[in-house]
C-alpha cells in the first residue's frame, strides 16, 4: 500500500512535508511542518553524497528512510533502492517522517561528446562531468563505466547536477550522476530559466526548447504564477519535437510552504537583477560579512549554505556560506553488504563498492553490517572506492538495514513475518512489522506470502525491524547462486557488463522485458573454477 491521502496517522503528521515540496495537489488539507532543533534543517536541498539513512552535502540525516518521489508518478512514493549516489534531492523533515522530491534535471539523447568526454549536451543544455573532488561533487556514472562511454546519437542518459552561469554567462550543468538509460525512451526532462514567457500562447523558452502548457500541464507548487527568470524543471511524456517539448509537469524551484532551518548546496549565482542564488533559491546574508564572502566566490562556485526559510517571501536567510573546496569530505555508506561477489565487487546500500585495497578486521558478505568511507573511484567512476572500512555487529536503534532474504510465519493481521536471510553464509532471522505507509515494488502487499523474495529497507529498533519498504525479487535457483542487479551495458553478442562485472550470458534468454543496454537486471551467475568467467544463469530484467 502506498502512501494516500487516506492514510491514517502518520499521514497527517508527512503532510505538512508533502505540501512544502507541493505534493499535496489533489489532497487537500493545510498542515505545517513541525518545529525542528536548532541544528536540524527543516528542509535540505542538495546531492546525495552517503547514506546512512541518507547524507545530503556533508549533513547525515538519520533515522527512517524519507519517503521519496518523482514528478514521473505524481502522488505514488517510490522505493528507496531507486535513489542513488549523486541524485539530487529536496528533502523536507518534520517530527512525523521525512519526504524528498527526486528530482533529475536532464532527461533525452545525448547530442554531442567533447572528445574527452567531459562536455555534453542534452537537449541544448551544456553538461560537465566533474572529476576534481575541490570544485564539486565527483560526477558518479551508473550503466558507463565513465565518460569514455559517453555518445551522441541513439544514447539517452539522465542526469542530475547542480544547475548555474558560467563565467560567460552561459547556462550549465555540473553533473553529478549521469545514469544511461534505455534507447527507446520516450519522455524528457529539462532544467533552466523560464525566458520569453507568453501567457497568450502558454508557452515559454528554456534554452533552445520552447515549452508549450497544456490544459492538463500541472504546475507545482500549486497556485505558483510562471515568469521570466524562475529556475523550473519540466517533465513530459513525450520526446521533443523539433524544439518543442509539451510539459507535464513543471516545477518551480521554490520554498513555498516551507520553514524552520535550511541547507542548500549548489552553483551560486548573482542574477544581473542583483541579490545571489544557490540551487535557483533566492539567498540573503544575515550581515556583510557573508555578503563580502558570497561576492568573492563568485559564480559559478560550489557552496554550501546554512540559514532558515525567511517566512513568506521563498528565500532563504544565510547565516553560513562554506565553499565546497571546505566540504570535501568524503563518500559515507553505512548499511548491509547486497550482491557480495568478492572483495572488489559488491554493494553496500545499492553503491557498487570497490575494497580491495582496504585494511580492516572481520569478514564480508551479504548481510554483513559496515561503515566504510570512499571516493568516486578516479579510475572508474561508476564505483565508490574504499578509503576505510569497518564491519559492524549490526544497526544500532534507529539505523537502516538492508536485507534480502526469504518471507516466512507471515502474518497480515498483524503486517509482520520474519525474514530469512544470510549474514556471510549464516542464515538469520529476523522479525519485520510493515510500517501502515511502507512502499510496496515488483508486487504489491496482497502478493506478499510464505515463501516471497523480497528485499526491505527498515529502521532497526528495540522490537525488531520496522519495514518502510519491501521490493519483490526474484527467486534464486539455488543457495549459492551469485548475482548483481544493476545497469546493463557494453552488452555484446554473449556478454554483458553490470556493476563492472563482465558475464557471459552463453544464450541465457532474458526475462521480464528486452535485454539492451540502460535497462536494470538482476544477473544470476556462477564463475568457472577453471578461468574464472561469470557464467549466467538467469537473467531478470526489472522495470519497475
Amino acid at each position: 500500500m502506498l502512501l494516500s491521502c487516506t492514510s491514517p496517522a502518520r499521514w497527517m503528521g508527512l503532510a505538512g512535508a508533502l505540501l512544502a515540496l507541493g505534493l499535496l495537489a489533489s489532497c487537500g488539507g493545510s498542515t505545517t511542518l513541525a518545529p525542528q532543533a536548532a541544528d536540524d534543517a527543516a528542509i535540505a536541498l542538495g546531492t546525495v553524497t552517503g547514506f546512512g539513512s541518507v547524507v545530503i552535502g556533508q549533513q547525515r540525516y538519520e533515522g527512517g528512510a524519507p519517503h521519496y518521489f518523482n514528478d514521473d508518478s505524481p502522488g505514488a512514493a517510490q522505493a528507496p533502492q531507486a535513489v542513488g549516489l549523486g541524485q539530487r534531492l529536496q528533502l523536507v523533515r518534520s517530527a512525523a517522517g521525512s519526504v524528498a522530491l527526486v528530482q533529475p534535471d536532464l532527461l533525452g539523447p545525448v547530442q554531442s561528446v567533447s572528445a574527452d568526454g567531459r562536455r555534453f549536451t542534452v537537449e541544448g543544455v551544456q553538461v560537465r562531468v566533474n572529476a576534481d573532488p575541490r570544485v564539486a561533487p565527483v560526477t558518479f556514472f551508473a550503466g558507463l563505466s565513465g565518460p569514455s562511454g559517453l555518445h551522441a546519437g541513439t544514447m539517452v542518459v539522465e542526469v542530475a547536477g547542480a544547475f548555474g552561469i558560467d563565467a560567460d554567462g552561459k547556462p550549465l550543468l555540473m553533473a553529478s550522476r549521469i545514469v544511461q538509460r534505455p534507447a527507446w525512451t520516450r519522455s524528457v526532462r529539462l532544467t533552466g530559466e523560464v525566458a520569453g514567457l507568453d501567457a497568450a500562447a502558454s508557452s515559454f523558452q528554456l534554452g533552445d526548447v520552447r515549452v508549450r502548457l497544456g490544459s492538463d500541464t500541472q504546475v507545482y507548487p500549486a497556485g505558483t504564477r510562471l515568469r521570466d527568470g524562475q529556475l523550473v524543471n519540466v517533465w513530459s511524456a513525450q520526446p521533443a519535437e523539433g524544439k518543442v517539448v509539451q510539459a507535464g509537469v513543471i516545477r518551480v524551484r521554490s520554498l513555498l510552504g516551507a520553514s524552520g532551518a535550511a541547507s542548500l548546496s549548489g552553483l551560486l549565482r548573482l542574477p544581473s537583477s542583483g541579490g545571489y542564488e544557490v540551487a535557483g533559491i533566492p539567498v540573503l546574508p544575515a550581515g556583510p560579512a557573508v555578503a563580502a564572502q558570497l561576492e568573492d566566490l563568485g559564480q559559478p562556485s560550489y557552496v554550501n549554505v546554512l540559514g532558515r526559510v525567511d517566512p513568506g517571501s521563498n528565500r532563504v536567510l544565510a547565516t553560513q556560506v562554506r565553499p565546497y573546496a571546505a566540504d570535501s569530505a568524503s563518500i559515507l555508506l553505512l548499511g548491509n553488504i547486497t550482491d557480495y561477489v568478492d572483495q572488489a565487487h559488491f554493494l553496500v546500500r545499492g553503491v557498487p563498492v570497490d575494497a580491495s585495497d582496504t585494511l580492516f578486521d572481520g569478514k564480508l558478505g551479504n548481510g554483513v553490517f559496515v561503515q566504510l568511507r570512499g571516493v568516486v573511484d578516479p579510475s572508474a567512476p561508476s564505483r565508490v572506492r574504499a578509503v576505510s572500512l569497518r564491519v559492524l555487529p549490526g544497526a544500532p536503534d534507529g539505523g537502516t538495514v538492508d536485507l534480502q532474504g526469504t518471507v516466512s510465519q507471515y502474518a497480515p493481521e498483524h503486517a509482520s513475518f520474519v525474514l530469512s536471510w544470510s549474514d556471510a553464509g549464516v542464515t538469520m532471522a529476523s522479525m519485520v512489522r510493515v510500517e501502515h505507509n511502507a512502499v510496496f515494488s515488483g508486487g504489491t502487499v496482497d502478493q506478499l506470502a510464505n515463501g516471497s523474495q523480497v528485499e526491505i529497507q527498515a529502521t532497526q529498533t528495540p522490537e525488531g525491524l520496522a519495514a518502510d519498504s519491501v521490493v519483490f525479487r526474484p527467486a534464486t535457483f539455488s543457495r549459492g547462486v551469485l548475482h548483481t542487479e544493476g545497469i546493463v551495458h557494453r552488452l555484446r553478442p554473449g556478454s554483458l557488463r553490470v556493476n563492472g562485472l563482465d558475464i557471459l550470458d552463453k544464450g541465457v534468454a532474458a526475462r521480464g522485458g528486452v535485454l539492451a543496454d540502460g535497462v536494470r537486471a538482476d544477473v544470476q551467475f556462477d564463475i568457472d573454477p577453471r578461468t574464472g568467467a561469470k557464467l549466467a544463469r538467469a537473467i531478470i530484467i526489472d522495470e519497475h
